[in-house]
């Protein structure tokens, strides 16, 4: 029986951070390309007052899906499980701000 070699990028913590840190990347990415001289604060509560605050969010989420599927291609079972840990965690989150 061939030993899988062990890859030391193949573990569950680097897809947790790799999860959370993609949709708060891509969300940061949305505000700079639609700035237009506006604070962050601003930005924000504007989408809280139109809530689209949490529809932004959940678009943000669905990054998610490509960065599991690349790990899935490069045999990074460990890593895909992390990243969807993290994207499971941030539906209940959304979830729950939907039920409030």
């Amino acid at each position: 029986m061939q030993r899988r070699k062990i890859n030391r990028l193949d573990n569950t913590g680097l897809g947790l951070l790799a999860g959370f840190l993609t949709p708060v990347i891509i969300f940061f990415a949305v505000y700079f390309i639609n700035e237009n001289g506006i604070s962050f604060s601003n930005y924000v509560g504007n989408l809280m007052y139109l809530q689209s605050l949490v529809k932004l969010g959940s678009l943000c989420v669905f990054a998610n899906s490509a960065v599991f599927m690349g790990f899935i291609k490069l045999k990074y079972e460990k890593t895909a499980r992390g990243v969807l840990a993290a994207t499971i965690i941030y539906a209940f989150v959304v979830l729950i701000s939907r039920a409030f």
